[in-house]
């Protein structure tokens, strides 16, 4: 899995990831992961004309579904 590395974050934007993954019951990598994977979708829904195919935007809504049914916590 590729690393990333995000500089200079905001301290208000880093104080609402942390009440979302103390809300959330996950760490800051899981809520992480998963706020970008939110974003990204929402992303793609704007650019759905022109950006991915509506096979690969609809795999991923399904992908997404899924995850949301999984129970908060660790070791799901």
């Amino acid at each position: 899995m590729t690393d990333l590395v995000l500089r200079d974050i905001d301290p208000i934007l880093a104080d609402r990831i942390r009440r979302v993954s103390v809300a959330r019951g996950w760490s800051e990598h899981e809520t992480i992961l998963h706020l970008l994977e939110q974003g990204l979708f929402a992303s793609e829904e704007e650019v759905r004309g022109g950006g991915f195919e509506d096979l690969e935007v609809d795999a991923l809504a399904d992908a997404i579904a899924a995850l949301k049914d999984v129970p908060a916590g660790k070791g799901f």
